[in-house]
């Protein structure tokens, strides 16, 4: 069955980038840093995502729409598109002590889907994935969701965050 989705979303790529590979992206060890102090959880996943649509390229603009959420901007399908590649394998989910959501991470498969793709995106863009994973995993909560609410402030209002 997980091959099924492999094959229907590596169906889904000509030629580019297509709205999957950008929580891929975000998620594949090639990006991560030494300096990561919190894992990239679902939270922090949401929040990277949005900011390399708002921030990167306009070619990776409007792949997911965000709405103000509890804890700022989330996207449903954005959610779907996790949830998608988890059942293919394409992402782990590892849970781990003390925190109340697990650790996303591209799995062997999925890195190897991304070598197809890192080729045809341009250094900045990729320089730009690893940045923006960057500031969403060196940040505690409080701190990135005060950043993202300084910069986007129209995400604040439904949030659950008093900080």
């Amino acid at each position: 069955m997980a091959r099924n989705h492999v094959l229907s979303l590596l169906a889904l790529t000509l030629l580019g980038v297509e709205p999957w590979h950008l929580p891929l992206l975000l998620a594949s060890r090639r990006f991560a840093s030494a300096d990561e102090s919190q894992p990239l959880d679902r939270v922090r996943l949401q929040k990277g995502v949005f900011l390399i649509e708002k921030r990167g390229p306009a070619e990776w603009e409007r792949f997911f729409d965000f709405v103000p959420y509890n804890w700022g901007p989330y996207s449903r399908v954005l959610q779907s598109t996790v949830d998608q590649l988890l059942a293919a394998e394409l992402m782990t989910a590892t849970v781990f002590g003390g925190s109340r959501y697990p650790a996303i991470s591209a799995s062997p498969l999925g890195e190897r889907a991304l070598d197809a793709v890192v080729g045809e995106i341009a250094a900045p863009y990729l320089q730009f994935v690893e940045q923006i994973r960057a500031f969403v995993t060196t940040r505690t909560f409080t701190r990135l969701l005060r950043d993202v609410y300084a910069a986007y402030p129209e995400y604040a209002m439904n949030s659950q965050f008093a900080g």
